[in-house]
């Protein structure tokens, strides 16, 4: 039988993963350091979100994506003291 595995996401989040869950979400984060590493800017990260988002076979999810990563971002005043 498979143990389970437990992921900490944060204090109050807590979800329980088995094996293959636990394989692929790692396979995930490595696939994410690789981009990282590659030393993609901003742009071009967003791109990658729209295009992986194409891969989605849900069609709701992929749209939802694709318009998050295509939003423009919101300009505001700031209120950071320098």
């Amino acid at each position: 039988m498979i143990d389970d595995k437990v992921l900490n996401i944060s204090s109050e989040v807590e979800t329980t993963l088995d094996e293959e869950d636990a394989a692929n979400y790692y396979m995930a984060r490595e696939i994410v350091q690789e981009v990282v590493n590659f030393g993609v800017n901003q742009i071009t990260l967003l791109k990658i979100i729209e295009l992986l988002a194409l891969e989605v076979e849900n069609r709701e999810h992929m749209l939802a994506l694709i318009e998050c990563a295509k939003q423009k971002p919101v300009l505001t005043n700031s209120s950071i003291i320098t």
